[in-house]
């Protein structure tokens, strides 16, 4: 006996038998449907374009199981491509006329045949709960954990996982799986190319490998490892440490913690108008600068239920002009600007694809302006008084973090009408009985950078409007010579990029 032959053989015979085969994959032909069972009457899962790509788990008849972005179900082998050498033919096993959607009562004076049947029943394949099997799985179907589909078989290969929106009244509503709407699934992604593996170890053989835009569906966490699923029904695990776990709006519906900071530009201006006044300035004048400023912020939110969060944030911006300010009498008058805020969030998820949360926003608003050497004359020329205007605001946000694959969009709108108060610097009052009411408009754009960093860049617009009861008074220095109370407004526009970090 060739022992060296003998020995040669069992290697690669090891070889062979280790070597975990390729699951396999198909293309939709049409778009169509991922039914929870097998059956066009079972309630829909998915709704998938033409070209969809998947992963084959099993072939029943006309049916297949498949894997595919996240989910689990049945779709008919009609609706796919498969290879010309399958060796499985769709069985023709009707034991009664099939016609879809129709009768079969064709007799004379009311004769009537079989009882109308329609697709896995008119068939007698997947008429009960649990589909026959034809016992052609897809390989490496059986080195998964178990998971169970929305209303379908247990699968002894996947772990274990109850979709938003799943129930186990899966067998009501027939036809209005039609219009099922798609439940929003946890996703996440990685920061580089990673591999995927078959087993939680990093000894194991690779299933497939993701990149920084692969969308990654989670399933399952065990341990320090994470069961994920691609678009294409591709599963293993990876490192949790690896994993982006989308929190934002509308994503895996977790704690979110973000930090930010930006760096920008700010145009401040203001005017005033006073009834009866004959002097530019104090009386009547509109002045304005630019500015460079820094911005500083943290946002919390806690799940709350299915479709709802709560939570705060906090905000703070700081305004300066460096080189300039605002011009009278060939001087130049710098000055400050400290923005902050602070809020409570209350946030309902539109459950839709892009992730999209509308908030309402109750909070305190407080800024002040602060001109240097106020005081000081010769400086001051202008006798621009230092102002704070500070109450509590109401006000609504939309947050839409999956505007695309790599954007995100966040808008907001606060008011200041009710329990504001104005307060100048003594002595250089523009009037008696001060008031002020405002708006606030804030936008963000952001861009995924990495899995937890995003690059922010955001448009603010603040408008005060500030009126007064009575004329300015005696102690005043501001040396209005109009008869009649002030009023005036600030407007300001601030451009700023930075980066938010999600803890």
């Amino acid at each position: 006996m060739n022992w060296k032959a003998v020995f040669v053989v069992l290697i690669l015979g090891a070889l062979a038998w280790s070597r975990p085969a390729d699951a396999e994959k198909v293309k939709t032909n049409q778009t169509t449907k991922l039914y929870s069972r097998a059956g066009e009457q079972s309630p829909v899962i998915l709704k998938l374009k033409s070209g969809q790509t998947m992963t084959v788990l099993a072939k029943d008849g006309r049916w297949l199981k498949v894997r595919v972005s996240g989910r689990t179900g049945w779709i008919p082998r009609s609706k796919v491509d498969l290879p010309e050498d399958d060796d499985e033919i769709a069985r023709n096993t009707r034991r009664r006329p099939f016609v879809d959607g129709r009768g079969t009562r064709r007799g004379f004076g009311g004769e009537s045949g079989p009882d109308d049947r329609i697709g896995a029943d008119a068939t007698g394949e997947g008429g009960d709960d649990a589909p026959r099997s034809s016992g052609k799985v897809a390989h490496n179907d059986d080195a998964r954990p178990a998971r169970k589909s929305r209303g379908g078989d247990d699968d002894d290969a996947r772990p274990a996982r109850k979709s938003r929106g799943d129930d186990d009244d899966g067998d009501k509503g027939g036809d209005d799986g039609d219009d099922a709407k798609e439940a929003t699934r946890p996703t996440a992604h990685v920061a580089k190319t990673t591999d995927i593996f078959n087993e939680p170890a990093t000894g194991s053989d690779a299933s497939f490998t993701a990149g920084p835009k692969t969308a990654l569906y989670v399933v399952e966490e065990k341990g320090k490892w994470t069961f994920v699923e691609n678009d294409e029904g591709d599963a293993g695990y990876v490192l949790t440490s690896k994993l982006d776990i989308d929190a934002a709006a509308g994503g895996a519906h977790t704690r979110r913690i973000d930090l930010r900071g930006r760096l920008g530009f700010a145009q401040v201006n203001q005017s005033v108008s006073t009834p009866g006044g004959t002097s530019p300035v104090p009386d009547n004048y509109s002045a304005g600068s630019s500015s460079i400023g820094i911005a500083l912020g943290a946002e919390v939110l806690y799940p709350y239920q299915k479709r709802y969060w709560l939570g705060g944030e906090l905000g703070y911006a700081f305004t300066t002009t460096l080189f300039g300010g605002i011009q009278n009498m060939n001087k130049t008058i710098g000055f400050s600007f400290h923005n902050f805020n602070l809020r409570a969030l209350a946030g309902y998820d539109l459950d839709n694809k892009r992730g999209m949360i509308a908030f309402g926003r109750l909070g305190y608003h407080y800024d002040s302006f602060q001109v240097s050497s106020v005081t000081d004359f010769t400086q001051n020329t202008a006798r621009i008084p230092n102002q704070i205007v500070q109450g509590p605001t109401i006000g609504a946000g939309l947050a839409i973090p999956r505007l695309t694959d790599s954007l995100g969009l966040q808008a907001s709108l606060d008011l200041l009408v009710i329990g504001a108060s104005l307060t100048q610097t003594k002595n250089l009052e523009d009037g008696t009985g001060p008031g002020a009411k405002a708006v606030y408009l804030g936008s963000a754009l952001n861009y995924r950078w990495k899995p937890k960093i995003d690059i922010q860049g955001t448009l603010d617009l603040g408008y005060t409007s500030i009126s007064f009861a009575g004329a300015a008074p005696a102690t005043s220095m501001r040396m209005h010579t109009g008869t009649g109370p002030s009023s005036g407004s600030d407007f300001n526009v601030t451009l700023a990029v930075g980066v938010s970090y999600a803890l």
